[in-house]
């Protein structure tokens, strides 16, 4: 509602202005309005008992009183303005419990840690710890870990607690590529002076500047050798590397010279092999690996590895075969030697030639070795079936052809 105001009229009772009905209907509305807006309606919100300077009108929930403004209730924005304490006075942020402070400028979020202590930093950190004088720095017990350099001095300067010899906290000179060798605290060559050539050797305090030449006929010629069983190294400056032979090898030392020389009998013959059997080797013969050792056979053999398709079918694989083959018909040749290597399968599948079918089939043996549950060896003879047939002797449906070729 616009504030409505009293008509007095021109002049005192000229009856031009409202009646006092009207006039005190106005005065009623304007005070509705104003306790409507600052009250409940009844009762005006707003309470200035006791306002200390500084202090704002806040709402507490039901009125408005003189309080401290402590509340943000959105984000602060300064346009352009400082944050100013006055009489010398700190500026201090203080989150609640264990938050973090968060200062934001462009992408760079630096952190100080409410729970660590820690700074975190988004970028890098440009800052002077530079003194006109050593004293002037902070003290090694108040800020240990403080690095900082000293105008005019070439080497910076860290706080820390040095345990050695009980030195305790002390401002610890750090060595950089302009110092010299002589910062260090067990190195003097200020008392005498280097010269060309000397080396720094340890006189019971200080490594000192002396010559190399104190010593220098006692050294030795090895460090440590090592070999496949162990290791030696030099001990003393008479210790002596000694260059021995072993089984059927000998050394000689001439001059400068160590030669190592076999003193054996080499092998020049296949039989001497420890894993090669040529017992009754003939001309003529082969030699064939049969998982043990190289072995005479007589013709060229051709090895075939057998399985089982449960109880169905054998399983043929080697050569001739790209790949696992069920029950397939075997070609053989006269006078050629096969091996069946039946040892996957065992006792389980019982391997056996026939010369006719079925589990009661009759066996044929003849040029055969080895068994029938592990390798079984058979050279063909030249008077063999042009058919035979293979069978598992446990199971019927394990069974297939062999046509004997020229």
């Amino acid at each position: 509602m616009a504030k409505q105001s009293l008509n007095i009229g021109t002049v005192a009772n000229d009856n031009t202005g409202d009646t006092l009905r009207s006039g005190g209907d106005k005065i009623n509305d304007n005070f509705d309005e104003l306790y409507t807006a600052i009250g409940n309606g009844a009762t005006l919100g707003i309470s200035v008992s006791n306002p200390a300077v500084g202090q704002v009108l806040s709402y507490n929930g039901s009125s408005f009183t003189p309080s401290n403004f402590n509340a943000l209730t959105s984000a602060l924005d300064v346009s352009g303005n400082s944050i100013i304490s006055s009489s010398n006075g700190d500026v201090t942020i203080v989150p609640n419990g264990t938050g973090d402070v968060r200062i934001t400028t462009g992408s760079q979020t630096t952190i100080f840690d409410g729970t660590t202590g820690n700074i975190s930093v988004g970028s890098t950190i440009s800052y002077k710890n530079e003194y006109t004088a050593l004293g002037n720095a902070p003290s090694a017990a108040s800020t240990p870990g403080y690095f900082f350099t000293v105008d005019g001095d070439d080497n910076p300067y860290v706080n820390m607690n040095i345990t050695s010899g009980g030195i305790g906290d002390s401002r610890v000179k750090l060595l950089t590529e302009y110092s010299g060798i002589d910062a260090l605290s067990d190195v003097d060559i200020t008392t005498t002076a280097p010269t060309t050539d000397q080396v720094l050797k340890w006189n019971g305090t200080n490594f000192v500047p002396a010559d190399d030449v104190a010593g220098a006929g006692q050294s030795n010629t090895f460090a440590t050798i090592s070999s496949d069983s162990g290791s030696t190294s030099a001990n003393t400056v008479s210790d002596t590397l000694t260059i021995a032979g072993g089984t059927n090898i000998t050394t000689a030392v001439v001059g400068d010279t160590v030669t190592v020389n076999f003193s054996g009998t080499l092998t020049t013959t296949v039989s001497a092999l420890t894993d090669t059997d040529v017992t009754g080797i003939t001309q003529g013969d082969s030699l064939y690996w049969n998982g043990t050792n190289w072995v005479v056979t007589r013709s060229p053999m051709t090895w075939w590895e057998l399985g089982a398709d449960g109880a169905n079918h054998f399983t043929i694989n080697g050569p001739g075969f790209s790949a696992a083959t069920s029950d397939p018909t075997l070609y053989v040749m006269r006078g050629m030697t096969y091996a069946f290597d039946n040892s996957s399968n065992g006792g389980s599948h019982p391997f056996r030639i026939q010369s006719s079918q079925g589990l009661s089939g009759t066996a044929y043996t003849t040029g055969q070795s080895g068994s029938g549950t592990n390798v079984l060896y058979w050279t063909v003879p030249m008077d063999a079936p042009q058919t035979l047939y293979y069978q598992c002797t446990i199971h019927a449906l394990m069974n297939g052809t062999i046509n004997v070729i020229v």
